[in-house]
């Protein structure tokens, strides 16, 4: 890839990003930004707007992480109280009406969360000429979608609750398949060094423990019998979710 013919066209705080966060790009294009800034000859005024645009841009990337790890830390003490239903190390059984409140708490965060960072996106795809349609979009916005109905009815201990909270956690666990082979991809290939910071696997294969055991909590028997759902039912809910999802991830990395 020629870094220096891409750079010519790059504003020169975009330059400037790359020069100053070298550890986020490959050492060819942090070398290239440098020479294509430097060909420029700018003038200390023009390299003084530059530096305020870039120290603006990272106050507010700051302001916006604060508050995203305010609502990560609001999400992780609801999943510490849901991890204490899934541990299989306790020291006392939880009770299955404790489990369901429980989850339906963490549905709840989940939902708040999941519309908060998606909220620009949201915007985008309403407003934008230029916004476009498939199922990888199905499948970024299908969780704000379900957890609302599905948190409600499996607190409210409908039998429509347990199926659909049943396939958005089945959903969200195949899906973390998808997303872990997609950073490997990525991160093989280089380019996420390019264009921002290290995608890790590992991120993934949490995200899908975390969402098994999650169905597997709830696919118990002492579960299922609060709502009335046969051992048939709960095998083909997870079997046929899994495979509507896995069909659409690997059409996605064919196309």
């Amino acid at each position: 890839m020629e870094f220096g013919e891409k750079f010519k066209s790059y504003s020169n705080t975009d330059l400037l990003r790359i020069i100053e966060n070298p550890d986020d790009y490959q050492s060819q294009a942090v070398e290239a930004a440098k020479t294509v800034f430097s060909e420029r000859q700018l003038s200390e005024m023009e390299i003084k707007t530059a530096k305020d645009e870039l120290e603006l841009e990272n106050q507010e990337n700051a302001i916006k992480e604060r508050q995203k790890q305010t609502e990560k830390e609001k999400v992780n003490k609801i999943g510490d109280a849901i991890f204490q239903q899934i541990n299989p190390v306790q020291t006392e059984t939880p009770t299955s009406g404790r489990t369901i409140k429980a989850i339906s708490l963490f549905l709840a965060g989940l939902f708040l969360f999941q519309l908060y960072i998606k909220y620009g996106m949201i915007k985008f795809l309403f407003t934008s000429s230029y916004a476009k349609w498939d199922f990888s979009v199905v499948l970024d916005f299908f969780p704000l979608l379900i957890i609302p109905l599905a948190a409600i009815l499996f607190y409210a201990r409908k039998k429509t609750g347990w199926f659909l909270l049943t396939i958005f956690l089945t959903f969200t666990a195949v899906s973390a398949i998808g997303g872990f082979i997609l950073a490997l991809k990525m991160n093989q290939s280089g380019w996420v060094s390019l264009v921002g910071p290290h995608i890790s696997p590992s991120i993934s294969i949490l995200s899908f423990t975390f969402y098994a055991g999650l169905v597997w909590t709830i696919c118990r028997e002492k579960i299922r019998s609060i709502y009335s759902v046969s051992q048939r039912s709960m095998v083909l809910t997870v079997i046929l979710t899994a495979s509507i999802v896995g069909t659409g991830i690997i059409a996605l990395f064919l196309h």
